[in-house]
C-alpha cells in the first residue's frame, strides 16, 4: 500500500485541485483524515445562526432612521465649510517663500583642470584627508 496522504494534499483535493488517484478508497485512515476535513469546512461555511428577534429589531430600526432625518446631516455643509476656512487660514499663517538661490561662483577651466590635477597627482593617501581639515585655515 502507498504512503498515506498528506494535509497538504488532501487540502488540495478540498480544492478540486489535487489528484483523484483512488486512495482514498482504500485507505481508512485517510478517510477518516478526509471525512474530518469536509466536517471542518461544513461547519466554517455556515452562516451564524441569528435569533428572528434580533434581525427583525434590526430591520425595525433601519425603516426608523430612513423616516427620520439626522440631525448630523443638517451640520455637513456647515462643518465642510469651517474645515475649508481653517485649512485655508493654515496655509497663509504657515507659507513660508523659499529663499532666493545665490548663484554659485564660476570656476574657470584653468582652476578646474588644477584641482583635478592635483587631486589625482596626491601622493598622499585619500585616508589623510579628512586631517587636513583639522589644519586647513577657514576664511
Amino acid at each position: 500500500m502507498s504512503e498515506h496522504l498528506s494535509d497538504d494534499e488532501l487540502i488540495a483535493r478540498l480544492y478540486g485541485v489535487g489528484t483523484q488517484d483512488g486512495h482514498l478508497d482504500g485507505c481508512a485512515q485517510c478517510t477518516d483524515r478526509w471525512k474530518a476535513l469536509l466536517a471542518a469546512r461544513a461547519r466554517v461555511v455556515q452562516p451564524p445562526a441569528l435569533p428572528e428577534e434580533f434581525v427583525a429589531g434590526q430591520r425595525r430600526a433601519v425603516y426608523q432612521r430612513l423616516g427620520s432625518p439626522e440631525r448630523s446631516r443638517a451640520l455637513l455643509p456647515f462643518a465642510s465649510a469651517m474645515a475649508t476656512a481653517a485649512i485655508v487660514l493654515l496655509a497663509v499663517l504657515l507659507y513660508r517663500p523659499a529663499p532666493t538661490p545665490q548663484p554659485a561662483r564660476g570656476f574657470s577651466d584653468a582652476e578646474l583642470f588644477a584641482e583635478v590635477y592635483s587631486m589625482v597627482q596626491s601622493s598622499e593617501p585619500k585616508a589623510a584627508e579628512p586631517i587636513h581639515a583639522l589644519f586647513e585655515v577657514q576664511e
